[in-house]
């Protein structure tokens, strides 16, 4: 049972210790801090791809905006090219997405979204009164641990979760909370980060 707390605990650090230092070492937070009233941004880290996925939603005055940090689409190879030149291409591709930290350069991407669907989108996020609510670093991460239960979750991705005002950041993080959320339900803080994720994502895919 200890060694599989510890291997719990290892990777749910090396997830969100990997999202924290993609997100706060980019300095895009004090970015967006600067320039925006409130922006939200949305990670879900993964132990199977290391590159970021960001999903941002920022106000400024009344005009709110949404955008995304995402991979690049791969280029197009001409088949007359060698095709170890070709695998040279992509990786670099995907190497400089992978390690340059988050700014708004290329990879940041304004989303297009009607302005009512937006709108309402926001109103239900507001909703959720995410400044108020608990991470897996208060409320503990995964399901209690009994004498007959230690339910373990292996390779579960999780949200992190940035908070961003004018005079304040605050780090959200949930290891695997889809998963712990079916095992032992009940953690508000788990509950709101799965319906911030699923609204968010549900606007983000159309």
């Amino acid at each position: 049972m200890k060694t599989c707390l510890a291997l719990l605990l290892l990777l749910s650090m090396f997830l969100f210790g990997s999202a924290q230092t993609q997100l706060n070492d980019s300095k895009i937070a004090n970015t967006m801090q600067k320039l925006a009233d409130t922006t939200i941004i949305i990670q879900y880290p993964s132990v199977w791809n290391h590159g970021p996925l960001l999903h941002f939603l920022s106000k400024k005055g009344d005009t709110i905006n949404a955008y995304a940090y995402e991979r690049p689409k791969h280029r197009k190879i001409n088949s007359k090219v060698p095709r170890a030149i070709g695998r040279a291409i992509l990786t670099k591709d995907y190497s400089d997405y992978a390690n340059e930290p988050v700014a708004l350069n290329r990879y940041f991407i304004i989303r297009n979204i009607d302005p009512d669907t937006i709108k309402k989108l926001w109103n239900d996020v507001v909703k959720l009164r995410l400044w108020e609510i608990k991470d897996d670093a208060a409320e503990g991460s995964g399901c209690p641990v009994t004498k007959t239960t230690n339910v373990f979750v292996e390779d579960g991705g999780g949200i992190y979760i940035l908070l961003i005002s004018r005079i304040n950041i605050k780090p959200l993080n949930f290891y695997a909370p889809h998963d712990f959320e079916a095992f032992c339900p009940g953690r508000k803080g788990r509950q709101t980060a799965i319906k911030l994720s699923g609204l968010v994502y549900k606007i983000f895919k159309e």
